[in-house]
Parts: C-alpha cells; structure tokens; sequence
C-alpha cells in the first residue's frame, strides 16, 4: 500500500532510498530510483480497478 506519509502530499518530492511503500506486516518499501520524483494522483479512487498507486513526474525546465 502506500506509504502512510505520502498521503495527501501531490507535488512533494520523494528522493531515491525514501520509503513509497509499506507492505501490510509493517515493512518499508524504498523508492530505488536514481533521481528526485514528484507523485501525483496519489491513492486517487478513480485509479484503483486499474491498479495504480500513482503517477511519479520528473521536474523539467523549459526555456520558450
């Protein structure tokens, strides 16, 4: 399931080696990316049937 301190936290970055996930005995899942995410929909109702936990977004700069 999702980590209980992501919740409600859209837009908040989460960093490799911080926890994403916990499994229902209590154990910490790591994020083992190799750069900084931004989750969005987080836990979103509309995406459980399609088992979706979330969308991770990279941070990009555009220059117009």
């Amino acid at each position: 399931m999702i980590h209980p301190q992501l919740q409600f936290r859209d837009y908040e970055p989460i960093n490799p080696g911080d926890p994403i996930f916990l499994t229902f005995d209590g154990k910490e899942i790591a994020y083992e990316g190799k750069s900084t995410v931004y989750p969005i929909f987080i836990n979103e109702a509309a995406y459980y049937e399609k088992g979706i936990a979330m969308c991770l977004t990279e941070k990009r700069q555009v220059t117009v």
